[in-house]
């Protein structure tokens, strides 16, 4: 089933184009890398699906929702931003349940969903500890909880392991595998060993163009790695 659909998607600041024509689908279960250097569009594309942002032009859906219908896809989706804010005050556990009766669940399930998500993400024992004793890693892995809390259709990830040291960049890794076997995930990062490591395919933005799109081995087919189709890609799109 497809889940995401951007056809044309264009996003225009004055005389910049920050994405220019974007146009790709994703499928249930899918995890996408979104790939390209800083400026590239990136986090542009997420705030143009995720609904912060209008387009300029083109369309787009987002779990079979038309991008004129925002409330309908907000529902629908996770989002963990590059820069997640948490209350200080608040347990895990209590900021959780918070968001699921956001969400218009019931006292008595937003205490289960919330329990069972930190279970899930490996927090259940820091479930009543203020967020400001977490860790970063302990945030961020809250915040993937966060995302999950409607069981969305499609989460977006925003640079989740940055910052985090290796450990904590593999406990990150192996949650955002639990999460695509059931929602598709897109996953904006500078990493490329992330990408090749839980990612089944990859769209590569220069300039807010598509480079390539696709399974990670036809992008990286007559390149030999990831890296070395991500350079030629990009080195390219600076010469045109």
């Amino acid at each position: 089933m497809t889940t995401i659909e951007a056809i044309g998607l264009s996003k225009r600041y004055g005389a910049r184009n920050a994405l220019d024509g974007l146009t790709f689908a994703a499928d249930q279960g899918e995890v996408i890398g979104l790939l390209g250097p800083n400026g590239a569009g990136k986090t542009t594309t997420i705030r143009l699906l995720t609904t912060i942002l209008e387009p300029t032009g083109g369309t787009f859906t987002v779990a079979g929702i038309p991008g004129d219908q925002p409330d309908r896809i907000r529902q629908r989706i996770g989002v963990l931003p590059e820069s997640a804010g948490y209350p200080a005050r608040q347990t895990g556990g209590e900021y959780l349940r918070y968001a699921a009766r956001l969400f218009g669940r019931s006292r008595h399930d937003a205490r289960g969903v919330a329990d069972r998500l930190l279970t899930d993400v490996g927090l259940s024992d820091r479930a009543g500890a203020r967020i400001s004793t977490y860790s970063r890693g302990m945030k961020q892995r809250l915040g993937i909880a966060r995302a999950l809390i409607n069981d969305p259709a499609v989460v977006f990830l925003d640079e989740p392991t940055l910052g985090l040291d290796p450990a904590g960049q593999r406990e990150i890794l192996a949650t955002i595998g639990e999460i695509g076997r059931g929602a598709t995930v897109v996953l904006s990062t500078h990493t490329l060993t992330e990408v090749e490591q839980v990612c089944t395919s990859v769209l590569i933005l220069d300039r807010g163009r598509l480079r390539a799109a696709g399974p990670i081995d036809k992008v990286v087919a007559g390149a030999g790695s990831l890296s070395a189709a991500f350079l030629n890609l990009t080195e390219e799109a600076r010469h045109v």
